[in-house]
């Protein structure tokens, strides 16, 4: 039936190859971090860009939620963040990720 209206509707057809654009690019993205990043600088990346976002250092995301994002195991990344606690990178909480040393994090994230 999609496949019918997007024959009919140019906006459809347009909108359908936009998504499609987008998703694509976004698994690109992926899989480039994943063959050419480290999963700590990924995990800084990712952190450095959550604050920039909220324009907080209390980022209100659960590992999980970061798992997801890098193409990851919840098991992996709270393993990843367990470490940066312990360097002082960041303070861990339920939901909660406080960063501690922004510069600390840019610098990992550019070696």
């Amino acid at each position: 039936i999609y496949k019918d209206i997007m024959k009919e509707s140019a906006p459809v057809a347009n909108y359908t190859n936009e998504l499609m654009a987008t998703r694509f690019s976004d698994v690109m993205w992926l899989i480039e971090q994943i063959m050419w990043k480290s999963l700590d600088k990924r995990i800084a990346s990712f952190l450095l860009e959550e604050t920039s976002i909220e324009g907080t250092n209390e980022l209100k995301i659960t590992h999980e939620t970061i798992a997801n994002h890098l193409g990851s195991h919840r098991e992996v990344i709270t393993r990843m963040l367990r470490y940066f606690q312990g360097e002082g990178l960041v303070k861990l909480s339920r939901g909660k990720i406080t960063i501690l040393d922004l510069k600390r994090l840019e610098t990992l994230q550019r070696s």
